[in-house]
């Protein structure tokens, strides 16, 4: 398999290949919003690995991944309303989703994905939302996940490095009380790990972030510089050392085709919206590709 993964040139078709170049022009509307806004981002995780290893998608994956330090995420917290609102397709189409606590959306006058058809479908425990920024295309229903990473004052690496995980579990379930308060709780464990808006030469990964992982703290300049890496033929925000991160988040094989491939099962959701007809999918996926291309390609005009 390692073989034909670097030897051959695996083609992507049908529906899931819709479903990723639908995807494409959502990257494509948070990169046209962060260089309207002077913002940076990166590719991570399996995004990341994707245009390294593919120059575009793992050819099984379907799900887009971004990092934002702190200060660039807060700032996109701000404006991505009013971009989405100025027009009017991806006002009546899109959603944002940020939960201030366990049970509301920080983006009050804007659709979001829990609501029970997408909470029911997407999640094996249906108590278990995530505390981070998503943008959706809701019908046919296609997003992309934005994460917070934080800088770590020099001296509290090793604290941060030992109590993140569990700082993490204690932010997710003070998450669950109904007086929580999500800025204050923030505030505080970020005191406690030494998590800063001042650069510093480490950085992490917020508590707001996924609900597992804990890779610790890394060197700044792992990020920065930021550079540019091609994805799906159009150039996107990269790391600077690509590989120092991916081998941190995969391992030294990273380049080797993994021993279990995951799927997000999008095309069994996008059914489930359109009653499991898949000529009124396609249909539906094609006219949001035309109307999101236009948007993207006029995005400045707009």
């Amino acid at each position: 398999m390692d073989f034909l993964l670097k030897s051959t040139n695996i083609e992507t078709t049908g529906f899931l290949r819709d479903v990723q170049v639908l995807s494409v022009e959502i990257l494509r509307i948070i990169d046209n919003i962060c260089k309207k806004h002077d913002l940076d981002y990166i590719l991570c995780y399996g995004t990341l690995l994707g245009a390294v290893r593919h120059k575009g998608f793992i050819p099984w994956d379907e799900d887009l991944d971004i990092i934002m330090m702190r200060k660039d995420y807060n700032k996109l917290i701000e404006v991505l309303p009013d971009e989405i609102n100025r027009i009017d397709y991806l006002k009546n189409n899109f959603g944002l989703t940020l939960l201030k606590n366990f049970n509301e959306n920080l983006f009050e006058d804007t659709a979001h994905i829990y609501t029970p058809l997408y909470e029911d479908y997407f999640f094996d425990e249906p108590d278990y939302k995530q505390r981070f920024l998503q943008l959706a295309c809701l019908k046919p229903f296609v997003k992309i996940d934005v994460f917070p990473f934080d800088f770590i004052e020099e001296n509290s690496v090793n604290e941060y490095n030992k109590k993140y995980l569990s700082q993490k579990y204690y932010f997710m379930t003070l998450y669950q009380k109904d007086d929580f308060s999500f800025n204050d709780e923030l505030n505080k464990i970020n005191k406690k790990l030494g998590i800063t808006l001042d650069e510093t030469p480490y950085i992490g990964e917020g508590v707001d972030c996924t609900k597992w992982d804990d890779f610790g703290a890394f060197k700044k300049e792992w990020i920065y510089p930021i550079k540019n890496i091609t994805f799906e033929g159009h150039s996107f925000k990269s790391p600077n050392n690509a590989h120092e991160l991916l081998k941190l988040w995969y391992g030294e094989t990273y380049m080797n085709m993994p021993s279990d491939i995951l799927f997000h099962d999008f095309m069994g959701y996008n059914l489930l919206l359109f009653d499991n007809d898949e000529e009124e999918l396609s249909i539906a996926i094609k006219n949001t590709l035309k109307e999101l291309k236009y948007i993207n390609d006029h995005f400045d005009e707009l």
